[in-house]
């Protein structure tokens, strides 16, 4: 049983737009400051700032999220044992790997623990406890896995097949790729099954020994970026011309599936991918105005509304995001905006909307743009409440910025 602490890999790499229009290639979701103030990327510094468990993160992002990165080290105040910035997106395996042989520089004995930037997780003493369970397992030769007990049957993610549940740490019999809708519901009636969330837990000389017997040519490719000494600078900027030819892969696929020794321990600590305005919209039902989410009352905050009411999520210089819940039966005034632009996606129900001349049914996973002084309103004519995702982009987001030229509540002269 190793009491060894881990070293964070954070990837923070990607350039998902899941979460368009906010989420971009410029700014991914990672970065956005959706949680009072805070970006996803923030939370995983802090759920990683436990000294009797982890060490110091090694993270790994392109060189065009420096700022980024740079900022959340300043708002945080967790400063990073090294940050590796990638000239091109390769995936996870070239950035996993280059991470781990960086570290072994210093420490050959380091063992290590790889997680997404881009995931939250509001039961952080939960999260602590998995990571022990897994951290404890590194006497076994052999990769753990956290994974996450399925809520529903969903085609967002793949699945681990373990052989039972059991116990604290179990093996895996199988890996499911992100599976078709039809798939996903076959798979959920399965016994043992669990959501992948991407986060792995082992030895850096398991990991060195293994990614040479699996696949040596592209380890050996990944090597040419590593310098013969540990480097001083707090940034790592590996050869770019060498770094174009290294080939790109999933570490999931270039390695974890095919490796012969997984286990897997459950994650129970409110995980999610946040891969989607439904999943934002399911987050804030499970979540209290006390936990540490929203610290900053300014930012989130709800109002009510005769129609229903709306909840601030997040507010910036150039956005805000809200949700809208529309009581069955119920409308918003016919209005307009004169300094911002509004993205409605519709998250539950139907909702019926009045864009200028025209009139447009959305159903959940639509969406739909209102431009800058474009007359607009929404409607929720079904006997279900209906939840809408509203991004605002403009200049000014204050209520005093709606112009109400119809209205069933008899506010049409009112702010």
């Amino acid at each position: 049983m190793s009491k060894e602490k881990l070293r964070p890999i954070v990837l923070a790499g990607g350039s998902g737009k899941r979460l368009w229009p906010l989420s971009t290639k410029e700014r991914p979701k990672q970065f956005i400051p959706f949680f009072g103030g805070y970006s996803l990327f923030d939370l995983t510094l802090q759920r990683l700032n436990k000294a009797n468990l982890y060490k110091n993160p090694i993270i790994v992002t392109s060189e065009d999220y420096l700022d980024f990165i740079e900022d959340s080290i300043s708002r945080t105040g967790i400063e990073p044992e090294k940050i590796i910035l990638e000239p091109y997106s390769k995936n996870t395996f070239p950035a996993i790997t280059m991470a781990v042989m960086i570290a072994m520089l210093k420490n050959e004995e380091e063992n290590f623990i790889v997680t997404p930037s881009d995931h939250f997780i509001y039961r952080n003493k939960e999260f602590h406890k998995s990571c022990a369970i897994a951290r404890d397992n590194l006497a076994k030769d052999g990769l753990t896995l956290l994974g996450v007990q399925p809520e529903n049957a969903s085609s967002e993610f793949g699945y681990i097949k373990a052989t039972n549940l059991d116990e604290k740490i179990n093996s895996v019999d199988e890996f499911i790729e992100k599976p078709d809708i039809e798939k996903a519901k076959e798979i959920f009636k399965q016994k043992n099954i669990l959501w992948n969330a991407g986060i792995f837990i082992f030895r850096g000389l398991w990991f060195k020994k293994t990614c040479m017997d699996i696949d040596r040519k592209n380890f050996d490719a990944i090597s040419t970026l590593i310098p013969n000494k540990y480097p001083k600078s707090p940034h790592f900027s590996p050869d770019r011309k060498k770094f174009k030819i290294i080939s790109e892969l999933q570490f999931d696929k270039g390695f974890v599936e095919k490796n012969r020794s997984n286990y897997v321990t459950i994650l129970d600590a409110g995980w999610s991918d946040l891969g989607s305005w439904m999943a934002l919209s399911n987050l804030q039902k499970d979540l209290t105005h006390e936990m540490t989410l929203f610290p900053d009352s300014s930012v989130y905050y709800r109002e009510e509304r005769p129609w229903g009411y709306f909840e601030t999520l997040m507010e910036t210089e150039s956005s805000k995001v809200k949700l809208l819940s529309v009581l069955p039966n119920h409308k918003l005034s016919l209005q307009k905006h004169q300094y911002r632009s509004e993205t409605w996606y519709v998250v539950r129900g139907e909702a019926k909307v009045t864009k200028g001349n025209e009139r447009f049914s959305l159903l959940s996973g639509d969406s739909i743009v209102i431009r800058q002084n474009e007359e607009h309103r929404l409607e929720n004519t079904s006997n279900e409440t209906l939840e809408i995702i509203e991004i605002q982009t403009g200049t000014y987001f204050g209520e005093d910025d709606i112009i109400r030229i119809k209205d069933s509540y008899g506010r049409a002269d009112l702010h």
